[in-house]
């Protein structure tokens, strides 16, 4: 009898398809390469070396003075960027200078920042100004694989290496698409123009603390031949959150194959374990019901205890900050639930746990003008970063403060308060518990700045609202006698003074000066 065999036959025919599926998807990236200046100029390719300038989103596009849809980024400027590319190695470094495009806190930050970023293979790590290195996270080893990628040279060399997988060719819009994942793991879309035949843009998924995933998209403009291969001299990256412009790239020079530095991590940096976040919290009483829960390097909360319930006032910094905080509020007053969280404002600093408080259940006091970004922000899908509210998905529980709220029992009482007369953020909160006359507030004023730019605003909102302050209590730096706060107040506002007066006598330019409230 005759068997047919008719299923091992219907598998080569799908392992035929998938084949040739992935070989139309190779050859688009090998056109791309072709467009370039040919496969093997750009498999020749041992090192780039590109110097130029530029801005980035500060904070991610998390810390505009408000959350209207309609409010300016606030930039960071870079000068001085070079970014070195050791391809056989897999290497890379971004050294630049950063500086505020808006006024700030910290001196060196408005004078200009060295940053000094290495990758090697999968080992983030910082070199500091005096030569010291300290090894980064892994999420941070992943930003910075992919931000080499986002290169399109680079990206190209790493779809043609054929232990990486490309796939999905589809078209769009005038460009044809694929997916590639290199043969370390990395995972990017590619989009090559179908007229210029030359890579448009490449898009990549990353992990994110406020966001729990973010897309970014590299865009690439005024293509020019240099040594025999076609590079972008410019670049405009834009992430899927509020189409935010992450960075503006303008390259004067780019250098092919010449003498780069050796970018291999040393021994003492392989030879660390890479950072994870692991937080101790100290709760400190600060009066009857009130603790300040402090350990994140100046990045505090504050618990309050009402009758029947518990609350803290902000979720700062990151995911894990504010986990190490709620259990620790938990442990603090035990059998009492914990419900509400109250947040200060909007910016990323301040509410890098906003969806661990989601997951946990928290209802979000917050400005009014805030709900909707939160909910937008909470909402966000996250299809492989997995976090605490992708895990365990909530819906947010808001109480909107418009100009005043009092929350009250027998235990305690705060006021919270719409900040006025501040340039930093139109939507801020403030806390007064009268029985204690202690203020908690975020941003209004912070020990350890270098200088102040925003006048009065710490006394404008104390007399707008008629409080009598005995003590600070601040979400960064330490609990603060008002005496001592208008002393340091004064300090910084002078040292911004003559900041501005060695910019003026500079002849040069700087935010904030001449200074607005003088």
């Amino acid at each position: 009898m005759t068997v047919f065999r008719l299923f091992p036959a219907f598998i080569l025919l799908g392992l035929s398809f998938s084949a040739g599926a992935q070989d139309s998807a190779r050859q688009a990236v090998i056109n791309a390469a072709n467009a370039m200046g040919g496969v093997a100029q750009v498999e020749a390719v041992s090192s780039v070396r590109l110097v130029g300038y530029g801005h980035e989103a500060y904070q991610d596009g998390g810390s505009e003075i408000t959350t209207e849809a309609n409010a300016p980024e606030k930039m960071t400027n870079l000068t001085a960027y070079e970014r070195v590319i050791d391809l056989d190695n897999n290497r890379t470094r971004v050294k630049a200078r950063l500086f505020r495009a808006f006024i700030f806190a910290a001196r060196s930050m408005m004078q200009g920042l060295p940053i000094n970023q290495v990758l090697d293979g999968d080992i983030a790590y910082d070199v500091s100004a005096d030569g010291n290195t300290r090894r980064g996270s892994e999420e941070a080893a992943l930003t910075r694989r992919m931000d080499m990628l986002a290169i399109p040279l680079v990206a190209v060399r790493a779809a043609l290496d054929n232990n990486s997988t490309v796939s999905n060719r589809r078209d769009q819009d005038g460009l044809t698409l694929v997916d590639v994942i290199t043969a370390d793991g990395a995972e990017f879309t590619l989009a090559v123009n179908n007229d210029s035949g030359l890579p448009h843009w490449v898009r990549w998924l990353e992990p994110h603390e406020n966001l729990g995933e973010i897309t970014q998209r590299a865009q690439y403009s005024a293509w020019l031949k240099v040594d025999g291969i076609m590079l972008p001299m410019s670049y405009n990256t834009v992430s899927d959150w509020k189409d935010t412009v992450m960075l503006r790239l303008h390259v004067d020079r780019y250098v092919i194959n010449g003498a780069i530095d050796d970018l291999s991590a040393p021994a003492s940096v392989r030879n660390a374990p890479a950072p994870v976040s692991n937080y101790s919290v100290t709760a400190e009483p600060v009066a009857e019901h009130v603790w300040h829960l402090i350990g994140n390097n100046g990045a505090n909360s504050v618990l309050l205890e009402f009758d029947d319930h518990l609350a803290l006032f902000e979720v700062p910094t990151n995911r894990a900050w504010t986990q190490a905080v709620i259990d620790e509020a938990r442990r603090t007053v035990p059998g009492k639930p914990l419900t509400q969280a109250i947040i200060t404002h909007h910016h990323f600093d301040h509410t890098g746990g906003l969806r661990v408080a989601i997951a946990e259940g928290l209802t979000i006091v917050t400005q009014g003008g805030n709900v909707d970004w939160f909910r937008e922000l909470s909402e966000r899908p996250v299809t492989k970063y997995q976090d605490a509210l992708s895990r365990n998905p909530q819906p947010l529980k808001s109480l909107a403060v418009d100009d005043h709220l009092r929350l009250s029992d027998d235990s305690l009482t705060i006021d919270i308060y719409h900040m006025v007369s501040n340039a930093h953020m139109a939507q801020g909160l403030m806390g007064y518990i009268p029985e204690h006359k202690l203020l908690i507030q975020g941003d209004l004023f912070d020990l350890n700045w270098e200088v102040y730019f925003w006048g009065n605003t710490y006394d404008d909102n104390v007399a707008y609202r008629n409080l009598e302050v005995e003590r600070d209590v601040p979400i960064h730096g330490r609990v603060t006698p008002t005496a001592e706060v208008h002393r340091i107040l004064e300090q910084q506002k002078g040292n911004a003074r003559a900041l501005c007066s060695q910019v003026a006598n500079a002849g040069l330019s700087m935010p904030g000066c001449p200074l607005a409230w003088d």
